[in-house]
């Protein structure tokens, strides 16, 4: 299921931007051995990800191709630990442990040290949640499935597009609405 919602996520983005499947480039022949320091088991949008693509370099020569979404990239397999160690430093340890996370996996980041990053708490719940200096921690998704389907429908109901650039751009308006919309009980959503 995950595996086709990245897929659904990487042909729509395609569409809007062609190119930018092919300049996430091949799988990594051995991207498992990149987690061995993060997590000992590897969560099913790992395996969909980085089975299928290698990411985004943090100096992409092509800027255009630079967003995942609007303003973060996928991280580069090879910047995974980096990444991780980064975000972990960042992170205040009494909010992850008042969100009970004992998993956090970064996968998407920006050039100001916010990230979108997976979480599994201390129920075995997946989740997605969002950190930046500025906001803190914050819920984004209640699973990884309502991740990409609420980025499929920033896609299909033009909520991401592209500016006069080239560059992937989104309507802030609009992406309040679809957001609550697949996330009804998210704060994030409705603040």
């Amino acid at each position: 299921m995950i595996a086709d919602l990245f897929s659904e996520y990487l042909s729509l983005s395609d569409k809007i931007r062609v190119g930018y499947k092919s300049s996430l480039g091949n799988s990594h022949s051995s991207w498992k051995n990149f987690f061995t320091g993060i997590t000992p088991t590897i969560p099913e949008v790992i395996q969909a990800i980085y089975g299928e693509v290698a990411g985004t370099h943090r100096d992409i020569a092509i800027q255009k191709y630079m967003d995942f979404i609007p303003g973060y990239r996928l991280i580069h397999i090879e910047e995974i630990e980096r990444e991780f160690h980064t975000l972990i430093g960042l992170l205040d340890l009494d909010y992850v442990c008042e969100a009970r996370i004992k998993t956090i996996i970064p996968l998407l980041a920006d050039y100001s040290s916010s990230y979108i990053f997976y979480a599994k708490t201390d129920d075995n719940k997946e989740a997605i949640f969002h950190f930046a200096p500025s906001d803190g921690l914050q819920k984004l998704h209640n699973s990884v499935e309502l991740f990409f389907e609420t980025i499929i429908a920033f896609y299909t109901e033009d909520v991401f597009y592209l500016d006069d650039d080239g560059f992937l751009d989104y309507d802030f308006e609009k992406e309040g609405v679809i957001g609550a919309i697949h996330n009804p009980d998210i704060e994030y959503w409705i603040e």
